[in-house]
């Protein structure tokens, strides 16, 4: 096989790697591509450096953008501390005389009529209108801060915190610094709110399975007979027992139980371990439970007894009725809740 190649070419080989060529040095020739050998024509250097090598005009253009953005760091530097540090510890302060305004309010026999006063004119001037129940600290700080409410509610939300924790007037800027800032105190106010929440609805669950518990008792007909030899009772003398006692069994063949003792526990025990049940099996939707309890007490036909009180969906007063031989769960369920 023949072709067309040019003959002894001259290679340069400068110090960016970039390889050239004289082509006006070439002679036309054919060379048999059998006997053709790439290294007679260009052997290269494995020690030549292909690394690009920055220009001096370069290294003057990096340097001098550096130059500048360490300024900006400076200034940017500068501004957080004029404006950002020393404007928290003034604004900090601010709140701190408006906090020690609203104790005054808040101490003054005067005080409903003061409040009456700056909602009239909130509700006239800004045409905010605030309800009568609207918190304290609400009001004050809506008086103070009118044209901007998301501002007005953080600084009510700081100040709700301090009133809680009963901090002085003259303490809070301290406070609030020592906290973190109002973003630190707000979320703090919102984990409290929220665990608040949680601790509801985990007590509106231990309610509702006590009810679902008694609910579905009227469909259990079957009753097992226990020998006082194996019954234990924890409660002492003039403490109150739980309503539900407790039992130690075990299973032979996961459908016949051995029961080894009945337990009769102090009433904290009984809610403690009823607690610890209701909410492992129970999903924090407690409408929904509600929903599945009203409609479970529906097709059982259950008016009244078996946990269910008075205001329950369905309830209907015995009238003189005697109920099932059983103690007064409702009442302690009421007493509770």
């Amino acid at each position: 096989m023949e072709t067309q190649v040019q003959g002894n070419p001259k290679v340069a080989v400068p110090a960016n790697g970039k390889v050239i060529v004289s082509e006006d040095e070439y002679e036309d020739s054919m060379i048999d591509m059998d006997d053709f050998d790439l290294a007679k024509i260009f052997t290269p250097n494995i020690n030549m450096d292909l690394s690009p090598i920055p220009s001096p005009a370069m290294v003057e253009q990096i340097d001098g953008l550096l130059a500048k953005g360490k300024t900006f760091r400076s200034l940017n530097d500068r501004y957080v501390e004029k404006f950002v540090v020393k404007g928290n510890e003034e604004l900090y302060e601010l709140l701190g005389s408006v906090y020690g305004f609203m104790l005054t309010v808040n101490e003054s026999p005067y005080r409903d009529h003061i409040l009456k006063r700056m909602r009239e004119y909130l509700s006239e001037e800004h045409s905010i209108i605030l309800q009568e129940s609207t918190a304290i600290e609400s009001v004050v700080v809506r008086f103070v801060v009118p044209s901007d409410r998301q501002t007005a509610f953080n600084y009510a939300r700081v100040m709700k915190v301090a009133f809680i924790e009963k901090i002085a007037a003259k303490d809070l800027a301290g406070y609030i610094k020592g906290r973190g800032g109002i973003t630190k105190i707000q979320d703090t106010l919102a984990n409290e709110e929220a665990a608040k929440e949680a601790k509801e609805i985990a007590k509106k669950k231990l309610s509702l399975f006590k009810k679902l518990v008694l609910a579905s008792g009227k469909t259990i007909t079957d009753t097992v007979e226990i020998p006082i030899t194996r019954k234990l009772d924890l409660v002492s003398a003039g403490k109150k027992e739980s309503y539900f006692e407790f039992a130690i069994v075990d299973s032979m063949d996961n459908k016949n139980y051995r029961i080894h003792q009945v337990i009769s526990v102090p009433e904290a025990v009984g809610e403690q371990w009823l607690n610890y049940i209701s909410q492992a099996v129970l999903g924090n939707d407690v409408d929904s439970i509600q929903n599945n309890l009203d409609k479970l007490r529906e097709k059982l036909g259950i008016t009244s007894g078996y946990g269910m009180l008075p205001g329950d969906k369905g309830y209907i007063a015995p009238g003189g009725v005697t109920q099932q031989p059983e103690k007064q769960i409702e009442e302690e369920i009421e007493a509770k809740e």
